[in-house]
């Protein structure tokens, strides 16, 4: 069976959704497809492994729209279907179950799956991933029968996921391979303050360790690392990264390169398939490099972006992408490169008891990142736009640092 549309898109997470407002926006009469291996209507992810998790919020909550939003005479969502691949030149999408989907335009936002460390016991029951709001409700299983978790990755997902069960009353042991955590987001000494803040709150850490395998019958028992040392645990939560979901584009002959390659207006090599969110690989223009941002506000602002790029516009890529995070009484936000500088200016208080600081990163006497715990929004306006425009603060340390200073005269 063939269905024809004039949008087609593939997937359903942040990216998606919004690309699909996009449309439903601007092109209020087109037929649009969207096509999602989700059991799920589109739902938001960072509550997962937060309020979510710790029971602050109902399922119900996290959808972005009611169930009737997508009863639309012009819109058909195809859940828990995949698609396999695409012949670009006919512009038809080959469904897993032998349908097809011709098009005029897609966008692929597939997103991003759990890696898998390929060792012993990893499908063991009561070791999981957290992706998926399945995962998240086997993990909520958990909680009430077991005390003693073990966290394999000391990444955003691992530290959030263990803020939560610790609040939750769960012991919670991080394992991290590299020397300290967040090392692809933070430099060590942020890292650092942020492990130790945790352990006040009693979160346990080994770093420099890996695992050898997970132990147990049928049920996970224990976790072995490859120092001989072993830890009991009740439940397992593996957070080492995601990989990109390429498979369709590499099956259709699209441009794969950690992600699925894409130009300033998010096109693929083929001019009527685009791509956005965590699976597209960008040229970031704050950085100057080639990255995939695996950040909500870069999928919400992809997906709108292709969307208008796909009617015509012939928008440049140009946006700063931001992370944040809620973990224990942090409220941690950050924007641009926070690993390559010359210098860093620590502005406001540095220190465990109710900490609330700027750390702000220049390279060449330019501004080009910050990381800000429980800091002011007009102030995080002002350093978004810092990095954003490339402000040079040469000789303007003392201004930085000075709180009563506003950053905002920076800027003029």
């Amino acid at each position: 069976m063939e269905k024809r549309c004039d949008y087609l898109i593939i997937g359903s997470g942040v990216a998606g959704y919004n690309a699909l407002k996009e449309l439903l926006t601007l092109r209020p009469k087109a037929k649009i497809v969207m096509i999602t291996s989700d059991r799920y209507y589109p739902y938001d992810r960072p509550p997962l492994s937060k309020d979510y998790l710790k029971g602050k919020i109902d399922k119900e909550m996290l959808f972005f729209e009611p169930e009737d939003f997508y009863k639309r005479d012009n819109l058909e969502v195809i859940l828990k279907k995949k698609v396999e691949k695409i012949d670009t030149e006919d512009k038809v999408a080959i469904l897993e179950d032998g349908d097809n989907i011709s098009f005029n335009k897609a966008l692929i936002a597939t997103g991003g799956s759990p890696r898998k460390l390929g060792i012993n016991g990893e499908n063991l029951r009561g070791v999981h991933y957290l992706r998926t709001l399945d995962d998240a409700d086997g993990i909520k299983s958990e909680i009430s029968k077991g005390k003693n978790a073990v966290i394999i990755g000391g990444g955003f997902i691992g530290i959030e996921v263990a803020s939560s069960l610790t609040m939750l009353g769960v012991r919670t042991t991080v394992i991290e391979v590299m020397p300290y955590i967040w090392s692809t987001f933070v430099d060590e000494k942020i890292s650092n303050f942020i492990q130790k803040y945790f352990e006040t709150k009693g979160v346990q850490f080994i770093l420099n360790e890996s695992v050898k395998e997970i132990e147990g019958d049928e049920r996970v028992k224990a976790v072995v690392l490859n120092s001989g040392k072993k830890l009991n645990a009740d439940f397992v939560v593996i957070a080492v990264g995601i990989k990109p979901n390429v498979e369709i584009a590499q099956q259709s002959g699209i441009n794969v390169n950690n992600g699925i390659v894409v130009n300033e207006y998010l096109q693929t090599n083929h001019p009527d398939i685009y791509a956005a969110g965590d699976v597209a690989n960008i040229l970031d223009p704050i950085s100057g490099k080639r990255r995939r941002i695996e950040h909500w506000n870069n999928a919400e602002y992809s997906g709108k972006l292709a969307v208008r790029n796909m009617l015509g516009r012939n928008e440049s890529y140009n946006f700063i992408s931001s992370i944040w995070s809620d973990i224990f009484d942090l409220h941690i936000e950050s924007a641009g490169d926070t690993r390559d500088y010359d210098e860093y200016v620590i502005r406001g208080k540095f220190q465990l008891e109710k900490p609330k600081f700027s750390v702000i990163y220049i390279k060449g006497g330019v501004v080009k990142g910050y990381l800000a715990i429980n800091r002011n929004v007009k102030e995080l306006v002002s350093l978004n736009k810092l990095v954003q425009k490339g402000v040079n603060v040469s000789n303007k340390r003392d201004m930085l640092v000075d709180e009563n200073f506003d950053l905002q005269k920076l800027l003029t």
